[in-house]
C-alpha cells in the first residue's frame, strides 16, 4: 500500500485564511473510505498544530488529531537538544506564546541563545536589527522553522519565506553553521510524519517544486506536483524537474488514485 504526504497550502487550501479548494473535504473522505494512509504536512509557522487542525475543521476539512504534522511541533524538541533556553523570535504572537508555554524564555533582546525565524507579516527594521545583533554579537544559533524560499500571500503576491530570511541573516553575520531544516521534506520531518504508516512507497503531494518536491526526490520519495498553488506548469518547465505525476486539481488526483486501486 502506498502512503500520501499531502501539503496543505496550494493543495488543500488556497490562501492563508485556509479557504479550501473545491473537493478538498471530499478528497480526504475518499482517502479514509479507501483506507489509504496519509498525513497532512505543512510548513505553517503561524499556528500550533492543534490550532491548525481546529481551523481546518471549521473550514469543513475533516482532519483528526494526529493527522497533521508541522515544524512548529518539532521545534521545542530541537531547541532542547541544542540546550537553547533564551530566544528571540521573528514570527507571530502565537509562535511566541507557544514557545513560552513549552518553557522557553522568549525576549525582545539580542542577548539570547537562539533566534527562531518563522513567518512574520509584522517584520520590521527593529526585528532585523535584534536578530542580526544576536547572531553577530552573542553567537546565537539561527533556527528557521522551515527553509521555505518564497511564500504566496492571500492576495496572490509573494514574500520571502523563513528560509530566505534565515539565509539573509546568516550571510550578513558570516554565519558558518548549517541551517537546520525542521520542516518538510527533511528526513527527520518525514520520519516523524510516517511514524506508524507504511513507508515502502511514499508520495509527497505539493505545489512547491524547489523546497518540497526536489527535496522529496533527494530522500527517495515519489513526487506529485499540483498546479493549483504558487508554481504553475511554466515554472516546472523552467526548473528542469520532472515529477512522477502532475495534476491540475484534487479531482484529477482522486481519479488517478482510483485507477491505482482498481
Amino acid at each position: 500500500m502506498f502512503t500520501l504526504l499531502i501539503d496543505l497550502d496550494g493543495v488543500l487550501v488556497k490562501d492563508k485564511e485556509l479557504n479550501p479548494f473545491p473537493y478538498a473535504s471530499e478528497f480526504i473522505e475518499f482517502l479514509r473510505d479507501n483506507n489509504i494512509p496519509f498525513k497532512i504536512v505543512s510548513n505553517n509557522s503561524t499556528r500550533s498544530p492543534s490550532k491548525l487542525r481546529n481551523d481546518l475543521n471549521s473550514k469543513g476539512i475533516p482532519i483528526n488529531e494526529g493527522e497533521i504534522v508541522t515544524p512548529v511541533g518539532v521545534l521545542p524538541q530541537y531547541l532542547r537538544e541544542r540546550n537553547i533556553k533564551r530566544i528571540f523570535v521573528i514570527g507571530t504572537q502565537m509562535l511566541e506564546d507557544y514557545l513560552k508555554d513549552e518553557g522557553f524564555e522568549v525576549v525582545r533582546d539580542y542577548k539570547v541563545d537562539g533566534v527562531v525565524i518563522g513567518q512574520d507579516k509584522g517584520m520590521n527594521f527593529e526585528k532585523f536589527k535584534i536578530a542580526t545583533s544576536a547572531v553577530f554579537l552573542e553567537g546565537a544559533i539561527i533556527i528557521p522553522v522551515n527553509l521555505s524560499r518564497i511564500v504566496r500571500d492571500s492576495d496572490g503576491l509573494y514574500f520571502p519565506g523563513a528560509g530566505s530570511v534565515a539565509k539573509m541573516i546568516a550571510e550578513a553575520t558570516n554565519y558558518k553553521e548549517e541551517l537546520p531544516n525542521l520542516g518538510k521534506p527533511s528526513r527527520n520531518f518525514v520520519r516523524m510524519a510516517l511514524k506508524g504508516l507504511p513507508d515502502d512507497e511514499v508520495y509527497l503531494i505539493s505545489d512547491d517544486i524547489y523546497t518540497d518536491l526536489m527535496g522529496a526526490r533527494d530522500i527517495g520519495l515519489k513526487t506529485i506536483f499540483m498546479t493549483t498553488g504558487k508554481y504553475k506548469r511554466d515554472e516546472l518547465e523552467k526548473s528542469g524537474f520532472i515529477p512522477d505525476f502532475v495534476f491540475n486539481s484534487l479531482y484529477e488526483l482522486k481519479a488517478k488514485i482510483s485507477e491505482w486501486l482498481s
